[in-house]
């Protein structure tokens, strides 16, 4: 083989290389590593979650869902940024920002309680959606990873509700929250 032919070569592959590594699917799997809630599965599960995850771009102020609705996904932040927020009949409360590796709208995979808050993007924002459907027949298909999302999912509410108990103790004394 010519040296001609070995650098045309060398091209050739470099450029299926990056073709390779930059394909939707592989870049999801990365991102997913990068999510605390997935990063404990192996590789080939983090394809099966791969495989049951919806893309989607939300334009600056819509919403992603509205308090009051019934929850159906968990929402994972690819790029932009997302207020979460309640709605009063003369206000609005921001409760947090959330941007990229962030996820929201958690409860959603176990029931159809209505959503207790309402999602808005603040600015151009690409999510990944795990359904609560897609979830439960991932849990005929693959029980592992299933059990391993519900168990990141356990820990995951359980720090949170730790976290929502301190700042209600730090706002009121115990007695009058029922802790006492």
């Amino acid at each position: 083989m010519s040296a001609r032919n070995l650098v045309a070569d060398k091209l050739v592959w470099e450029t299926l290389g990056r073709w390779k590594r930059s394909s939707p699917e592989l870049d999801r799997i990365q991102f997913l590593k990068t999510v605390p809630f997935f990063d404990q599965l192996s590789n080939r599960q983090l394809k099966s979650v791969s495989d049951i995850i919806f893309e989607r771009t939300y334009e600056t102020n819509e919403s992603i869902f509205e308090e009051g609705q019934p929850g159906a996904a968990l929402f994972l932040i690819l790029v932009g940024k997302i207020a979460i927020e309640i709605c009063r009949e003369t206000s609005t409360t921001c409760l947090a920002v959330l941007d990229r590796g962030a996820f929201f709208g958690e409860m959603a995979l176990l029931d159809e309680t209505p959503r207790s808050a309402t999602a808005r993007a603040l600015e151009r924002t690409r999510t990944l959606a795990l359904y609560r459907n897609d979830l439960n027949e991932l849990v005929h298909r693959d029980a592992k990873t299933a059990c391993q999302i519900y168990r990141s999912l356990a820990g995951m509410i359980g720090d949170r509700l730790r976290l929502t108990n301190e700042l209600v103790q730090m706002k009121a004394p115990a007695d009058k929250v029922g802790l006492g």
